[in-house]
């Protein structure tokens, strides 16, 4: 599932996702638009915080398959 999807799915606000996982608001936008691959410190973090393995979040699978 799409990070997006999932943070919605939880009624979670980009700036709470980023406070809980101790990223910036512009972090999750950046994932989320797929900006820039995020590095697998920040993949963990956000994972933990949606309380998910990484591999439930499409734009992490894409970058652990690199």
């Amino acid at each position: 599932m799409k990070l997006r999807e999932l943070r919605i799915s939880r009624e979670i606000t980009q700036s709470a996702l980023a406070e809980k996982a101790g990223v910036t608001k512009p972090t999750i936008s950046h994932i989320e638009c797929q900006t820039f691959p995020p590095r697998m410190e920040t993949m963990l973090k956000v994972a933990k915080a949606l309380e998910v393995q990484l591999t439930d979040i499409d734009e992490f699978k894409q970058r652990i398959a690199v």
